[in-house]
């Protein structure tokens, strides 16, 4: 299991290096090896995941490889009817970090006591991750569209621009993004503080509940915004990449177990 996991972490990297290899030189065989490569590595990580719930080795490190599961296949079947070939470095790259992560602690999944428990803590983490998955897809758009309209505005990089989605497709993917993960998102942080105030009494405000509260806050501000407001571009894009950081953060210290 562990060299299935290391060759899923190293397929992740790989398919990286293929899609940044794509933006800087035009060649459509390097796109469709950076497409093959994900969609095996997708596969891959099917049967890691698949095994890992067979054997029923739940706990953080299996919600954090079907998130990276997740945002690759989101992005594959999306590339099929979009035009976000430019984007797959940033997925790529995302889900490698997730892969990391799941590595961190596959071997320290936590023990669930209690059928209740149980099903709060699955119930909590699943639509967490659920959640992260469509939100980082959303940053990951915002920050090629951020790119793009730096590039734009200084008039440079026009080989590079041709290869990146146009400013209004991303704009509508990264609020599609929004829309979806915000629901789940908003779920778990409910979940996630009941649980915490059922066990803690309420005493002992940790720095993970804190920051998982500002990305919460930063997506809903944003998607108030671009709903209410009529936000659009680099406003929406920084508030998302943003939020992403922020739950980044906060993944990190659970996979760490540092609260």
């Amino acid at each position: 299991m562990d060299t299935l996991l290391a060759i899923g972490i190293a397929a992740f990297g790989a398919s990286t290096a293929l899609y940044l290899a794509s933006l800087w030189a035009p060649r459509p065989g390097l796109l469709r090896g950076a497409h093959g490569l994900l969609a095996l590595t997708v596969v891959l990580w099917t049967v890691l995941i698949g095994s890992w719930g067979a054997s029923r080795a739940f706990g953080t490190h299996l919600y954090l490889g079907f998130s990276a599961w997740g945002l690759s296949l989101v992005y594959l079947v999306l590339s099929r009817r979009y035009p976000i070939d430019g984007l797959g470095s940033v997925v790529a790259a995302l889900a490698t970090v997730l892969a990391i992560l799941a590595a961190v602690v596959a071997h320290r999944a936590p023990t669930l006591r209690g059928p209740w428990h149980d099903w709060l803590l699955r119930s909590h983490i699943g639509l967490a991750f659920v959640g992260i998955v469509a939100l980082a897809f959303a940053a990951a758009v915002s920050v090629f569209y951020l790119a793009q309209a730096r590039m734009l505005k200084r008039k440079t990089g026009a080989k590079l621009r041709r290869r990146l989605p146009p400013l209004d497709v991303m704009d509508q993917l990264a609020l599609r993004g929004l829309l979806i993960g915000f629901p789940f998102y908003t779920l778990a942080l409910l979940l996630g503080t009941a649980e915490a105030v059922r066990l803690e009494g309420g005493h002992g405000l940790k720095a993970a509940y804190v920051l998982a509260a500002i990305s919460w806050l930063i997506y809903g501000v944003v998607l108030q915004a671009r709903l209410t407001a009529g936000w659009r571009g680099r406003r929406a894009a920084v508030l998302t990449v943003a939020g992403m950081l922020v739950t980044l953060v906060v993944v990190a210290q659970y996979s760490l177990g540092l609260v």
